[in-house]
């Protein structure tokens, strides 16, 4: 019995969520109520606050789990192409999260500036329960076997996603400063030259 009451919760969360996403990427935030997201999902008002102060709270925790999905697959992809060189795995990984929002602009409008905090709010809190996935962990992990050593390795790659998801917005949907596809050589020597500041500190170079 129990088990079946917290299984009802979760699928009543889950069609919160859903609901929410779903007038989210089709309306501003400011056009969207509480009633709305309830109406679409089926449930009594009542019901949202058991799971969520405000609208714009689950925007957050949506934004949350959209970023972390895109990440993930990403991964997937990465893991597939064996790509052993860290500064080139990097690269990959961006490069998919990229692709997957040049695919999907209703995605890359919900998430919009916000792809970085995303990412390192989800790791840093318990938002997205049983993480099979943690960003940070798996960074280190290709720093470390690929002989690279940052001082503060979540300040690297929290500049490296806060640089493409804050420049590839505007490229992607307006080719403003460039179309994506001019843009990203720019982005990727850029991303390069952050990292390198890890293989020179591990080898003892100036």
């Amino acid at each position: 019995m129990k088990s079946k009451i917290i299984e009802n919760k979760k699928i009543k969360e889950n069609n919160l969520l859903q609901a929410a996403f779903n007038l989210f990427t089709k309306e501003d935030i400011t056009n969207v109520s509480v009633n709305d997201i309830v109406k679409s999902a089926g449930v009594a008002k009542g019901t949202f606050y058991l799971y969520f102060k405000d609208k714009y709270q689950i925007r957050d925790i949506l934004i949350q789990k959209e970023a972390h999905r895109l990440f993930e697959e990403a991964h997937k992809q990465l893991e597939k192409n064996d790509i052993r060189n860290f500064e080139d795995s990097v690269i990959f990984l961006i490069n998919q999260v990229l692709i997957r929002l040049e695919n999907n602009p209703l995605i890359l409008k919900f998430v919009e500036r916000n792809l970085s905090w995303g990412v390192f709010h989800a790791q840093l809190n318990t938002a997205i329960d049983n993480d099979s996935f943690n960003l940070i962990k798996e960074f280190n992990e290709i720093a470390t076997a690929n002989g690279y050593e940052f001082e503060n390795s979540e300040v690297i790659l929290y500049l490296i996603v806060e640089l493409t998801g804050s420049t590839c917005y505007n490229s992607i949907l307006h080719s403003q400063p460039l179309p994506i596809e001019e843009y990203k050589p720019i982005l990727f020597d850029s991303i390069r030259a952050i990292l390198s500041q890890g293989k020179k500190k591990k080898l003892g170079q100036a």
